[in-house]
């Protein structure tokens, strides 16, 4: 909890430190991440309801100029209890909590956006780049879309079940809201 305000605060500062611009919050009421993993015998998804965050937009236009997503690993649920618990031990939860996404580089053409930044997941920083779509309205813009992770690439060791490894890869969507 105590890096949340952390977190908040810094951006906070940085707000301070472009003026007038002023930050748009993500809707934790109607965000959402989730993913879905694969093994050889099923598939499951967990979602995450609890997503938190900032936007700054640029004076000049209002186009969103930097975006940060912080979202807690204990928050995703897949409906199977024994799964999640099984979860937060692989993803050593006590020691890496926090997700992080921040980006500075946001580039809006119509109703898609690109967006580069970095994820900070399980003590690794990884950098990448995807697109979503854009849907505005008057005091609120919605991102949305999906993209893959690799789970080795943020040394997290592939739990098995009868001695079968998961698939590499999970599936990411997500339903980002700023409100202004």
């Amino acid at each position: 909890m105590r890096h949340k305000y952390i977190f908040c605060f810094l951006f906070l500062l940085i707000g301070l430190s472009y003026g007038q611009n002023k930050q748009w919050k993500i809707d934790s009421e109607v965000s959402f991440i989730t993913y879905k993993g694969y093994h050889l015998l099923h598939s499951w998804e967990g979602i995450n309801n609890n997503v938190n965050g900032i936007a700054i937009p640029n004076l000049s236009d209002d186009r969103i100029e930097k975006l940060a997503i912080l979202i807690y690993a204990r928050d995703f649920y897949s409906d199977n209890s024994g799964r999640d618990a099984h979860a937060l031990e692989v993803l050593e939860v006590l020691n890496y909590p926090e997700i992080r996404f921040y980006s500075e580089a946001i580039k809006i053409l119509d109703n898609k956006v690109n967006i580069k930044g970095t994820f900070d997941f399980h003590g690794v920083k990884i950098d990448k780049e995807f697109s979503a779509n854009l849907k505005t309205e008057i005091s609120t813009w919605e991102f949305s879309g999906n993209f893959k992770l690799t789970p080795t690439d943020f040394k997290i060791e592939l739990p098995s079940f009868l001695s079968i490894k998961m698939k590499n890869i999970l599936d990411i969507k997500y339903s980002i809201v700023l409100k202004r």
